[in-house]
């Protein structure tokens, strides 16, 4: 799970270009950023929201460093979804070599997904 900044002017997920998934997971700051920014990153769109779903589903493959230097080509899934001024991302990943075996998986984790905003409680309000 990653939480960034939505883009301003984004009110829908429809609306969320793939430089800004690339942008946020996979710079140096990102989840798969500790040894160095991947490399080959490929993202694409390949769901859309729905009306009671607010989630956009992209598909991802990119070339990692592992904490031993090596480097790891891995694919993804990766869901967003807005709450407010933020861009919830969840990220099911695997290597390449494992990811046609887990494929279904993933994807449905990913299609699954859905981020809401907390409810409105009159309690602990700070003024």
């Amino acid at each position: 799970m990653q939480v960034c900044e939505l883009p301003k002017g984004t009110t829908s997920v429809d609306q969320i270009k793939p430089g800004v998934i690339i942008d946020n997971i996979f710079s140096q700051k990102g989840k798969f950023g500790m040894y160095g920014s991947p490399t080959d990153v490929r993202v694409k769109k390949i769901g859309s929201s729905t009306s009671d779903n607010n989630t956009a589903i992209y598909q991802a493959s990119f070339t990692t460093l592992t904490p031993a230097m090596r480097e790891s080509d891995r694919r993804a899934f990766i869901s967003a979804s807005i709450v407010g001024d933020g861009l919830f991302l969840l990220v099911t990943s695997s290597t390449s070599t494992r990811f046609t075996k887990l494929e279904s998986s993933l994807k449905d984790v990913a299609i699954s997904f859905s981020a809401i905003p907390a409810p409105v409680s009159n309690m602990n309000r700070r003024k």
